[in-house]
């Protein structure tokens, strides 16, 4: 009776106005509580029954109450949500139609629109769908949504391919345009090599093959040229494909699926560099001293190349590693690929010597049956063609970066500015410990930087190395040429796959705007963040794949008592992340399960400052140990693998 009261909502508004207020945004839990987190680093707690209000990443205005020692936000304004359109299973139970979000966080009772129609239009129980917020709870009587599309059918094997795709708004389907097949820069000179033995080395079921190699041995050392497919050819600037292109910014690769960036006529055959077929490239050639140096300013210029030999890596580190190996090259190929592997290993140690080389990963790949699940998952090593592919395709990203800065000042530049600047004052205290002295002016060097981790490679020692990786700064893409901290080199432009990367299209039109002597084309000063928003979207989507995927391969693991040699890659106040070194899979092991019993785990200190587990201020356990560990279970709804230490740490009593 009081609801419409006038006096009573003019009291309530003058008793809130003497409360303090905080904006934030809010971060659910799974335990349907949650914290209101400020720009000022503050967190609020949020009571269960206030959750009820409001959604997981939501910018809200709260009250800020206070009981005694304790405070406690209460939501009472949105300024944003960040749920506008969710990904949602479909509950049709008898009449009753409802949804269960995704996305664990989002705990919302969601009422639907239009939900009775649903089955008339062909919905089943079970289906995945795309839903958009109509009403929020904090503006209105509760949330009302509606269902806008279905993404997946229930029975639908490789439905999480499609659910990762449509919850970062990814395409899930290749372009489809009519495909071009005209060249379009006619006036653009192109060399006849088609008669050289250009090889192509790729996985044995890649399609859309952008790089092509040939090699000679020469007095000076050799003369390395790196083809790549030209589809800057076919695809004219702001055409339908280009701008679709642009949107999509990156072919997306999951397990035995892909995504194209471009239609796949042009991605995997007009322009994929196929054995036999006369293909338009653009070319780098480069010569390389017997030091493995590049010689002066590389030959940039467009041609017509014919892929003689269509190879794979298994097949060349087979025949490179093992006289015996039961594929053998031809005596033209034979010769191609022993004097690339030998100008490739020279290349490797002057990039050791001066600029600064990765740690070898292994790729881990995940074999699916067809019902969608892993069946087998494969470490490979990096091997030596691998490194062949690699140290070519950097060398031509080099001396593309230094083309484009010296004849454009623009371009897509890769940049990295090494350590973050705010953390360079620990970085010096840190490389201190280890005598390595440098100060924070240097460290902020492309020079002092590059010849600090040359220094730190030296002591192999894997817990400085995580160290110093987590007080780098982002990796960013600009338009301007700018340094490559982390490759030690002063630019570093990718153009080396057109067909699979925005950014490398749109250097291939720059490149031939320089030998045309043009100057008709500018690179938006934004596409550094479209295509840093478009990468991070994707990796969210593989993420999410990769959790589904190996949650489903280790459920029948839990409680096995199975050992794995792992990585401890992260530490953080809650517990340590490790990864398993035989399939790559990731382990969340919680502050409760370092030890035998949970009762002693707050006397357990992880550190995420330093990267070490403390007991009683001795260390346990630090970034870079190989440990051993178990499965202790599964959280279904994230697919988060949680461990525990095959040896529990001892607290002393």
């Amino acid at each position: 009776m009081f609801q419409n009261n006038a006096l009573l909502s003019q009291l309530k508004e003058q008793i809130q106005k003497d409360i303090p207020k905080r904006q934030g945004i809010v971060k659910a839990t799974d335990r349907g509580y949650g914290f209101l987190e400020t720009d000022k680093g503050k967190r609020f707690f949020i009571a269960p029954q206030e959750m009820k209000k409001v959604l997981h990443g939501d910018q809200i205005i709260a009250l800020i109450r206070t009981s005694g020692e304790k405070t406690s936000a209460e939501p009472i304004q949105l300024k944003n949500t960040g749920t506008d359109v969710f990904i949602a299973k479909l509950i049709i139970k008898a009449q009753k139609i409802s949804i269960q979000a995704n996305n664990p966080l989002l705990k919302g009772f969601f009422k639907i629109q239009g939900g009775q129609k649903l089955v008339a239009q062909g919905y089943q129980d079970g289906d995945w769908v795309k839903v958009k917020l109509l009403k929020h709870a904090l503006q209105d009587n509760g949330f009302l949504t509606e269902v806008i599309a279905k993404v997946a059918d229930v029975n639908d094997p490789f439905a999480y391919r499609l659910i990762a795709a449509a919850t970062y708004h990814l395409p899930c389907t290749a372009p489809d345009f009519d495909t071009p097949t005209d060249i379009l820069d006619k006036e653009l000179p192109r060399e006849d090599l088609s008669d050289l033995p250009f090889f192509t080395i790729d996985g044995v079921n890649t399609q859309d093959m952008d790089d092509a190699l040939y090699i000679e041995e020469n007095e000076s050392g050799w003369k390395l040229t790196i083809a790549i497919s030209d589809p800057s050819a076919y695809v004219q600037t702001e055409s339908d494909i280009d701008i679709e292109a642009k949107n999509r910014a990156f072919t997306l690769y999951l397990p035995n699926f892909n995504v194209p960036m471009l239609p796949r006529e042009l991605c995997e055959s007009l322009c994929s560099l196929k054995e036999g077929e006369k293909r338009a490239t653009l070319c780098c050639q480069l010569l390389i001293s017997k030091q493995g140096e590049i010689i002066g300013e590389a030959k940039i210029f467009a041609a017509w190349i014919k892929s003689h030999y269509r190879l794979n890596y298994n097949d060349v580190s087979d025949y490179l590693e093992n006289e015996d190996a039961q594929w053998q090259a031809s005596p033209v190929l034979a010769k191609q690929l022993h004097i690339l592997n030998e100008a490739t290993q020279q290349r490797l140690l002057w990039r050791t010597e001066n600029n600064i080389v990765f740690k070898n990963q292994p790729d881990y790949t995940l074999k699916l049956n067809n019902k969608g699940a892993v069946y087998e998952i494969l470490c490979e090593p990096r091997r030596t063609a691998n490194r062949l592919v690699e140290e070519s395709m950097i060398a031509a990203n080099i001396c593309i970066g230094d083309f484009l800065a010296k004849y454009k000042q623009q371009g897509v530049f890769n940049t990295h500015s090494g350590i973050a600047s705010d953390r360079l004052e620990k970085a010096v205290s840190l490389l201190q410990e280890y005598d390595i002295v440098y100060d924070s002016e240097t460290l902020a060097s492309l020079e002092g930087y590059t010849k600090m981790r040359q220094q730190v490679a030296l002591l192999n020692n894997s817990y400085l190395d995580h160290r110093l990786r987590k007080l780098l700064a982002y990796a960013d893409c600009k338009n301007t040429p700018e340094a490559h901290f982390t490759m030690g080199v002063s630019h570093y432009a990718t153009w080396t796959s057109p067909i699979r990367k925005y950014g490398d299209l749109l250097n291939h039109r720059l490149i031939k705007s320089i030998l045309l002597e043009q100057d008709d084309i500018v690179i938006d000063d934004n596409i550094g963040q479209l295509l840093n928003e478009a990468r991070k979207a994707q990796r969210l989507a593989e993420r999410d794949v990769n959790n589904h995927l190996y949650g489903q391969y280790f459920k029948d693991q839990v409680q096995s008592q199975w050992k794995f040699k792992a990585e401890i890659f992260d530490i953080i106040k809650a517990g340590i992340r490790v990864r398993i070194q035989e399939n790559g899979a990731t382990f969340f092991i919680p502050c409760s399960l370092l030890c035998k019993d949970s009762q002693y785990a707050k006397q357990i200190d992880c550190n995420r400052e330093q990267g070490k587990v403390f007991i009683a201020e001795q260390t346990e356990l630090q970034l870079g140990d190989v440990i051993d560990v178990m499965l202790h279970n599964i959280k279904i709804e994230t697919g988060q693998l949680i461990g525990k230490l095959a040896e529990p740490l001892s607290i002393p009593v």
